[in-house]
């Protein structure tokens, strides 16, 4: 143990790093964001792993412009807690700013995971999306292969004709979800992105296949808590009949996603 994580074992040193903890905040709150890093700066000299000072300095960072500084900060905070969900969606938003749009949308969907109950996940999710589909950079080639990505999804549902039944399921089950699902889909179907790695070492197709697979179990486990009824079916099959059937809202199955997390 270093002398300085001795040191800030004391009463006194910890009474000391949480009120720079909280100046740094409080300055950060009023966009005091250069005099917020210096509370920050001196707080990590007390406790130099602490994961929510690295976010709050990270946070400092991106308003200021500085956003490589910002992404290192959020990655720090990772370093000991793969699973902190305020360093994956710090380090979205840095990969966001830094225009690595498709990065950022993986990190998203990976805090969406761990946290589904927190809005701005999903929010981020929509922007990432948004951003690579109006992107002005975008060439012309790289838009072809996104139309040939989509082209190649059509042409195996069509050739492949049981498999719909169990895609509109999905659809069903997953309701504003099933979007992202395609779309992550067809970012495993380009070789040259799933073959790179994230920042922190781990195999983008790894990390897009998790996503997928947490989707599904979230269709099985929709699907389980709400087996078609006979009698619902039989009544539904009569309303169609009369032509009364009621469109179900797609936000159902997502709503009830989020609750049961």
């Amino acid at each position: 143990m270093s002398e300085t994580e001795s040191e800030c074992k004391s009463p006194k040193a910890k009474g000391v790093f949480s009120t720079l903890m909280a100046d740094g905040d409080w300055l950060l709150l009023k966009g005091e964001c250069e005099k917020a890093v210096e509370s920050y700066n001196t707080a990590l000299t007390l406790k130099p792993k602490d994961k929510y000072c690295f976010v709050g300095r990270s946070k400092c960072y991106l308003k200021m412009g500085q956003y490589e500084k910002a992404l290192r900060d959020a990655e720090a905070s990772l370093q000991e807690d793969q699973s902190f969900f305020e360093g994956l969606y710090q380090k979205a938003e840095a990969l966001y700013c830094l225009g690595e749009f498709e990065f950022a949308l993986v990190f998203y969907h990976q805090g969406l995971k761990l946290r589904p109950q927190v809005h701005e996940f999903q929010l981020g999710i929509h922007k990432a999306q948004e951003a690579i589909e109006n992107a002005v950079t975008v060439s012309a080639a790289v838009k072809q292969k996104i139309k040939g990505l989509q082209k190649d999804v059509e042409m195996t549902t069509a050739k492949k004709p049981h498999a719909s039944k169990t895609e509109r399921k999905t659809k069903k089950y997953l309701g504003e979800f099933y979007e992202d699902r395609r779309y992550l889909e067809n970012l495993l179907k380009d070789e040259a992105l799933v073959k790179g790695k994230t920042r922190n070492g781990e195999q983008l197709q790894d990390v897009i296949q998790c996503c997928l697979t947490y989707l599904d179990d979230c269709a099985d486990f929709w699907n389980q808590q709400k087996p078609p009824h006979p009698q619902r079916k039989d009544s539904q099959r009569q309303r169609s009949k009369q032509g009364k059937t009621p469109a179900r809202s797609s936000l159902e199955p997502a709503r009830f996603i989020l609750k049961s997390q």
